[in-house]
């Protein structure tokens, strides 16, 4: 777990910088990847996890599209918020956090991934994921 917490934190230094312009032709590209391979993603969640086939192939889909929603929109939702005080200069900036953990449900196991990392990644931050099969204590918090 350090070795991976290591990883991404190294990343993350030079990740963080990189412009909206190369995060969204990486983000755009992966919404292509999905959408090209998305009955092979499909057989792959059925194989592993049992999911029913169509659920499967639309839930791969589903991540093509949050990516390109993220690819579009993010730079906009990011950008600095001027805001009135009697200050000189005011405003809201967005910067990135740094590596985000998530831990994940099985039951949706591209989706729950693509949720958080997607606009984690157009927001100049790095993430890993755990899914929770066996686990439920954990992923309920116990």
């Amino acid at each position: 777990m350090d070795e991976k917490i290591a990883l991404a934190a190294a990343a993350f230094s030079e990740y963080r910088h990189s412009p909206f312009s190369e995060r969204r032709r990486m983000m755009v590209r992966t919404a292509e990847i999905l959408e090209g391979h998305k009955e092979k993603f499909g057989r792959l969640m059925t194989t592993e996890m049992g999911k029913p086939l169509h659920s499967a192939v639309d839930e791969a889909a589903k991540c093509a599209t949050g990516c390109r929603y993220y690819a579009e929109n993010a730079e906009r939702f990011l950008a600095d918020e001027i805001v009135e005080t009697p200050a000189t200069r005011s405003f809201i900036r967005y910067q990135p956090l740094g590596p985000i953990l998530a831990v994940m449900p099985w039951n949706f196991p591209f989706w729950q991934v693509f949720r958080f990392i997607a606009p984690g990644l157009m927001a100049g931050n790095v993430g890993a994921a755990e899914t929770c099969v066996q686990r439920a204590a954990v992923c309920a918090g116990d």
